[in-house]
């Protein structure tokens, strides 16, 4: 393993001096997982009850199946010293089985049953390096979220998250940040302040917090196996094209969760990976509204119990060659 730490040195004008024991841990190298650039995963929720009140009507039935399949893609468009930026493509399907309906012909059970909501999403993540250790970053989001996606009426469909966050590296391993962000991670659009926090304090050990959205903790005890803890909030708004009901012609489907999860990553060839994820998905924000309206304007209110779930992944990373090429470029 290499070091970037600088040794003993001494000129004419300056007196020996030998890196100290903080200085040598700050500038080691560390286990940290390499870069993903395509990722195949399916996801399952354990079955659950879910309730919908809808008027002075109230309704229930087990979510028997809950599925979810996804497609990452990520490519470098710049590559430089000082900058960055990368784009992304993004395929989500979900699907929904009902079981022990109280009322099978319900118009949210008959909808929702075996027919899937879909996200096609392009991102990109920009990368500045600014003076004194200072940095830009920037995330976007632009993805059509419906249950029958297509380029007309897309206004209602498209859905934007933009995040930009000013920090500084504290050390070759610390970062810090302060920010804004703009999305559907609460269900509903909302612009909130984002804080990160990213460290890895040590050859095994770190953690990254991205305030009030993530929060997780890594132990990697070697380069081709790594371990994570944490929670995570995640939501999301669909457009509703086909008729949920009969009275409106355009709905929107919003949801929030809190996550739990425990992940495990693992190399089997050197740039293909697979990964495990157990967690415990809790709902806090599930409702059916008007375009553009609140949760108090919601027309069908939904209540879901929390539910274990399962997800498998492969996902390829760069060959170390090119990393190791990478860090002797720069």
């Amino acid at each position: 393993m290499t070091h970037n730490f600088a040794f003993a040195q001494q000129t004419e004008n300056e007196p020996l001096r030998v890196p100290s024991e903080d200085d040598i841990v700050i500038t080691a190298e560390r286990y940290v997982p390499r870069p993903t650039f395509l990722e195949l995963s399916y996801e399952s929720f354990q079955s659950f009850f879910v309730t919908a009140k809808y008027r002075d009507v109230n309704e229930s039935a087990q979510v028997e199946q809950n599925l979810v399949r996804k497609i990452k893609f990520r490519f470098p468009i710049i590559l430089k010293d000082r900058l960055n930026l990368i784009g992304g493509f993004g395929y989500r399907h979900e699907q929904f089985k009902f079981e022990k309906q109280s009322d099978p012909d319900f118009p949210l059970f008959v909808r929702f049953e075996d027919k899937p909501l879909k996200q096609i999403a392009f991102k990109l993540y920009f990368k500045k390096d600014l003076q004194k250790d200072h940095f830009l970053y920037i995330y976007l989001q632009s993805s059509l979220n419906s249950d029958v996606p297509t380029f007309d009426d897309l206004s209602d469909q498209l859905k934007l998250s933009l995040t930009t966050i000013y920090g500084k590296n504290i050390s070759p391993h610390k970062s810090i940040g302060y920010g804004i962000s703009f999305g559907y991670d609460f269900g509903r659009p909302a612009i909130y302040p984002v804080f990160i926090l990213n460290n890895n304090f040590n050859l095994n050990w770190g953690y990254e917090l991205l305030l009030p959205k993530k929060a997780q903790i890594r132990y990697s005890p070697n380069n081709s196996n790594h371990f994570y803890t944490g929670v995570e909030v995640q939501g999301a708004s669909y457009h509703l094209r086909n008729e949920v009901l009969q009275d409106f012609s355009k709905l929107e489907f919003r949801r929030s969760s809190i996550r739990a999860l425990f992940t495990y990553e693992r190399e089997v060839y050197d740039w293909i990976w697979v990964g495990l994820k157990i967690g415990y998905r809790y709902p806090i924000n599930i409702y059916i509204s008007e375009p553009r309206k609140r949760r108090r304007d919601a027309l069908i209110l939904l209540d879901a119990n929390g539910a274990p779930y399962l997800r498998f992944s492969i996902f390829l990373v760069p060959p170390k060659v090119l990393i190791d090429k990478a860090k002797s470029s720069f």
